[in-house]
């Protein structure tokens, strides 16, 4: 940071984010760096009077160091209901465009947030057993920019411990807020903090250095790496707008796997301005491109289209705000189909026996492929839809299988359906039908797995 900049830091009012505001202040004190701050709050109405006093909280801690703070107040459950984003995804989206809009009003050029080194522990592993490549083991970033050329995100804090940050609270007589579901179970990431690290530490008390070691070279790798995927990614270009770029698909599968795929994610940042996607997006273009099909399509989110014609592909960022939960797709088996619309990544292998019953999981269903009645797809509910319910010789409207399960309406367009010709085989997590049932005379098991993204662990509590 350089002296006399505007700065924008968030302040949630927990350790972290206080400790971080005290710090910059003190600093700006002691040194003379002649820094504007500016204490950004969000209360995200999610746990009613505790959440208000944060912002109280919040309010006081800048009131008595005087610092201008912004405090604000959005409908997060409400925003999950319109948008069907998961807590985490919504909340995030909506904090980032505060920071950008208080940057841009007091004409700040970076907005500080208090992430800190067990937070990038946490990343790290969290992203391992979720499924990540190379890029997702370098965690956090210490910056990013906001907007391009304009604000950049900058985590000063990623090598300081929350241990370090506790005590500094205490010298310096803070009283942090505590928020209550930091201890929940529920959230899958808590479970890392409260469960998994204290036996990592059993194993090796230094673990949380060794990752962080891990990141910091992964990044250094992955500079190298996106350097060359720059250089290469020239080569096969053969046109280039604003919001479209061309690119020869034969070209591109000329180049070394791991270089398509970053070459491929720097398109997608590029018309996306800057948007991080995940591993799953940018496999579903590299399928697009590698099919044998001449021509295919794929909508992927921020309104993002992907067009495939014969050797030419196509990346559109289309300025139309319409959205569609309309999808169908065709699965691969055996292989793997990502279904973007639902976040979620359907897996189907082929087996000659299969007797593991006990351990099949509630996100997985065997069927016996030779009395399916047509091909497999994937595609979100129609009206009239209804399943013929396995071990009964009934059958029941989906919409109303949805309503009962207490499925949230803004995901019911989103829950993926398997389909074989005109019949409802399996809602993932929910029902499977009568369909393609296993007996004793089948002779090929054909195992089809949903895994969902993060944002579907709510539906399915």
């Amino acid at each position: 940071m350089l002296p006399g900049e505007n700065i924008v830091v968030g302040v949630s009012g927990g350790v972290d984010s206080s400790a971080l505001l005290h710090i910059l202040w003190s600093l700006n004190k002691q040194y003379q760096y002649g820094w504007r701050l500016y204490a950004v709050h969000l209360n995200h109405c999610f746990r009613g009077e505790e959440s208000r006093l944060d912002a109280l909280y919040v309010q006081s801690l800048a009131e008595q160091l005087a610092i201008p703070c912004f405090a604000f107040e959005r409908d997060i459950p409400l925003y999950m209901e319109k948008t069907g984003m998961g807590a985490e995804e919504a909340s995030r989206e909506v904090r980032y465009e505060l920071f950008r809009e208080v940057a841009e009003q007091v004409g700040a050029t970076k907005v500080v947030l208090a992430h800190h080194a067990d937070d990038q522990v946490e990343t790290v592993l969290f992203r391992m057993v979720r499924g990540t490549r190379l890029a997702g083991l370098a965690g956090i970033p210490v910056r990013r920019w906001l907007v391009p050329g304009k604000v950049e995100v900058v985590r000063p804090l990623l090598a300081t411990k929350r241990s370090q940050l506790e005590a500094y609270c205490r010298e310096h007589a803070l009283s942090p807020r505590e928020d209550s579901s930091n201890q929940s179970r529920k959230f899958k990431r808590n479970l890392i903090r409260l469960e998994i690290a204290p036996l990592l530490e059993e194993v090796n008390a230094r673990y949380r250095e060794h990752i962080l070691e891990l990141a910091a070279a992964v990044r250094q790798d992955e500079a190298f790496l996106t350097k060359m995927s720059q250089n290469q990614l020239n080569t096969v270009i053969m046109e280039q707008t604003g919001n479209k770029v061309v690119i020869s698909g034969k070209k591109l599968q000329s180049c070394d796997l791991a270089l398509q795929r970053r070459m491929i994610n720097l398109i997608l940042s590029y018309l996306s301005n800057g948007i991080e996607w995940s591993s799953q997006h940018v496999e579903a273009v590299l399928n697009l491109i590698q099919s044998n099909s001449p021509s295919a399509v794929i909508h992927l989110p921020e309104r993002m289209i992907v067009k495939r014609s014969y050797e030419q592909v196509s990346f559109l960022f289309s300025d139309s705000s319409e959205k569609t939960h309309s999808f169908c797709y065709e699965l691969m088996v055996p292989g793997s189909t990502y279904v973007w619309e639902s976040n979620a990544t359907i897996r189907t292998s082929l087996h000659p026996h299969f007797s593991d019953w006990n351990r099949l999981p509630a996100n997985a269903i065997v069927l016996d492929a030779e009395r399916l009645p047509g091909k497999l797809l994937i595609r979100n509910r129609l009206p009239g839809d209804r399943i013929k319910l396995f071990g009964t010789k009934a059958s029941k409207k989906l919409k109303d299988l949805l309503i009962d399960a207490k499925v949230p309406k803004s995901y019911r367009e989103k829950i993926p359906v398997l389909v074989s010709g005109e019949e409802i085989v399996w809602v993932p997590k929910l029902r499977r039908s009568s369909t393609a049932v296993v007996t004793r005379e089948t002779t090929r098991f054909l195992m089809v797995e949903v895994e969902y993204g993060e944002d579907w662990q709510e539906v399915f509590q």
